[in-house]
């Protein structure tokens, strides 16, 4: 049996929201990521009420909140040149993220680096790591870890812990992203990285041309393979789930959501015996 952890982010659970909390523990899992939330929406988690919500309910549930992950990065360039008028807003975004952390005294921001964030040259991972430097730093203090969850390659990925040079600041590992959103092997990049990598990763699983539309092995993410090779590292923290299981296509597999999730995390707890 790993010495894991099992969790699920909290924008997985049907429906979403500080109800969730009842639901993950119903389900046997002993944690939930949460959403920071977009800048459309004004970063809802940025607001002191909503945390004080999501505390009251983990104490309710008997729950941890392994980290605070910041998806928004999609959408808004985390690399932003103070040239761009997003510039202060990303700013802002990232540490009132860092300061809920502190708040609510969990132990790990973590920012995608995809779309809009994507680090596609090297000026672009210049300030993508300035960027970590600052928020590493600003984190420091406050005993929080910093993540970057991105599609690079592993030679670009080593090259921004390299560049970023804060003991604070770690890789994400994603079970299927790589297969959806480059021509990497997934297990290649998690041998790769895994000397930089937090001890937090994301499992989920797809159809091909699809993303967190499967449930956990019946994919071409290789699934096992990313389960075996942590079994081979002694890998102990947290694993996550991903899946979306209200959303199509994956909705289609049962008109009941959350038999689907139920089912993941049933196959989640064997595959980690």
């Amino acid at each position: 049996m790993m010495n894991v952890k099992l969790g699920i982010c909290n924008f997985c659970v049907p429906g979403t929201g500080v109800f969730a909390a009842e639901l993950v523990s119903e389900m046997g899992l002993d944690g939930m990521s949460l959403e920071f939330g977009s800048y459309e929406h004004g970063w809802p988690l940025s607001q002191r009420k909503l945390q004080d919500l999501y505390l009251e309910a983990q104490q309710d549930y008997c729950l941890e909140y392994p980290n605070i992950g910041c998806s928004d990065g999609d959408n808004v360039p985390f690399f932003a040149r103070e040239d761009n008028p997003l510039y202060p807003a990303v700013n802002e975004w990232v540490t009132k993220a860092v300061d809920a952390a502190a708040y609510m005294k969990i132990p790990m921001v973590f920012f995608s680096n995809f779309n809009a964030s994507f680090a596609a040259t090297e000026e672009d991972l210049e300030h993508t790591a300035k960027r970590y430097r600052y928020i590493c730093d600003y984190a420091g203090d406050k005993g929080i870890e910093i993540a970057s969850e991105n599609p690079l390659s592993v030679e670009k990925q080593i090259q921004l812990v390299d560049m970023v040079n804060r003991s604070n600041f770690s890789l994400f590992y994603d079970s299927d992203n790589y297969t959806y959103f480059t021509k990497y092997r997934q297990v290649d990049i998690l041998q790769g990285i895994y000397p930089h990598m937090t001890r937090q990763l994301h499992v989920k699983d797809s159809t091909k041309g699809c993303i967190a539309n499967a449930v956990l092995g019946t994919g071409v993410a290789d699934f096992y393979d990313s389960i075996a090779f942590l079994k081979q590292q002694n890998y102990e923290g947290w694993i996550i789930l991903e899946n979306l299981y209200e959303l199509l296509p994956m909705r289609h597999l049962n008109e009941d959501y959350f038999k689907i999730m139920k089912e993941d995390i049933r196959v989640l707890k064997d595959a980690v015996k």
